[in-house]
């Protein structure tokens, strides 16, 4: 890297190796400029709820942002904030090749966790799906039962009392036909009856 282009790619006194990671800089940069703007002569309390906030949502991951972060740190202590009541910076990145390597190991845990966690869902759908069918079984045999059943109820209560009413009208017409065989055999007549027969 030549001169000018390591000019180029230096933002507040880091050099980066690609152009995104200068643009990223730079909007750090301006952010630490204005939140510096706006935290100037305040409480101690007041700076640690903005680096919280800074933390909470990961407003910085260039060194550029670190530093501020941790100058950040150092304007507490000045204070007379205690260093344990202030967090760490975290950072998003591996340093060290054997970490990662770790971390590559627990990424196969983690695979073969998740399938693990995998097949018992598949257990899981599978208890659910047969329990879902035999509840629907159950469901269509009542339906069954109800629709065949003698007792009135709301699946087929129309039918049943028209079929009662039926009867009742049948049985009524019976008793009548009944009762007027008896009177004719008695030779009862009714007012109504003789006015009908004079006619």
């Amino acid at each position: 890297m030549d001169d000018n282009m390591r000019k180029e790619f230096t933002v507040n006194g880091f050099t980066f190796g690609s152009a995104t990671d200068v643009d990223l800089a730079k909007n750090e940069l301006a952010t630490v400029k204005y939140i510096d703007k706006k935290i100037e002569n305040r409480s101690a309390d007041t700076i640690l709820s903005v680096y919280q906030g800074a933390i909470e949502r990961k407003m910085f991951r260039t060194p550029v942002g670190y530093s501020y972060m941790h100058d950040l740190q150092k304007r507490m202590a000045a204070l007379g904030m205690k260093k344990d009541q202030i967090p760490g910076v975290p950072l998003y990145q591996v340093y060290n090749n054997q970490i990662a390597e770790d971390v590559k190991h627990s990424d196969r845990d983690v695979t073969v966790s998740k399938k693990k966690k995998r097949d018992a869902l598949k257990a899981k759908n599978r208890n659910l799906t047969i329990a879902v069918i035999v509840m629907a079984i159950i469901i269509i045999a009542l339906f069954v039962i109800s629709l065949n059943a003698s007792a009135p109820n709301i699946l087929n209560y129309r039918n049943n009392i028209q079929n009662e009413y039926a009867a009742w009208e049948e049985e009524l017409t019976e008793r009548e036909n009944t009762v007027r065989e008896k009177e004719r055999e008695l030779n009862i007549v009714y007012q109504n009856d003789s006015s009908q027969d004079t006619e």
